[in-house]
């Protein structure tokens, strides 16, 4: 519910609106109750605003009406829209076993290994610097690692790849 307080030729009114659905509002004016339909509407421009609005179920509209809160429904438009597209961390598909991408943005301080070195999970092959903080990062498997893909100093984007295992 919203309230307001409108002044109108020199006199103050209390008005209270309360949305029913989209087009149909319970308005108090100080006191007096009133039912009122949206038929149109109308920017300044005189530009017509058309609301997408999708018939609600039965059972929605009862959950409704007895007070139970309803989740809006998704306009078709919007759930027909592309996927965004993933974060680089998730984007590597079925290379992303055999690769350690940086869990956040950061500088690489300290570089353990060297392609070629054999790591063990749990291994620090790395420490990046975020926040003045520095962050251990450890071996996400046993393997070979193939290729160090950044260098001491260098500023990391979060997903960036850091170094690359050799495939078993």
């Amino acid at each position: 519910m919203r309230r307001y307080q409108l002044t109108v030729n020199n006199n103050q009114y209390d008005i209270d609106v309360e949305e029913n659905s989209a087009t149909d509002f319970t308005v108090s004016i100080d006191g007096q109750t009133v039912n009122v339909s949206l038929n149109s509407q109308a920017d300044l421009a005189d530009a017509a605003i058309t609301p997408q609005i999708e018939a609600r179920s039965a059972a929605i509209a009862a959950a409704a009406q007895s007070g139970v809160p309803v989740a809006p429904k998704v306009p078709a438009t919007m759930r027909a829209a592309k996927p965004r597209t993933p974060s680089p961390a998730v984007a590597g598909g079925a290379d992303l076993a055999y690769s350690m991408s940086a869990p956040m943005p950061g500088v690489i301080v300290e570089i353990n290994v060297a392609a070629g070195a054999t790591v063990n999970k749990g291994d620090v092959v790395m420490v990046l610097e975020a926040m003045k903080m520095k962050n251990d990062l450890h071996a996400s498997r046993d393997g070979v690692v193939e290729s160090v893909d950044v260098a001491q100093t260098d500023q990391v984007k979060y997903g960036q790849v850091l170094l690359r295992f050799a495939k078993d």
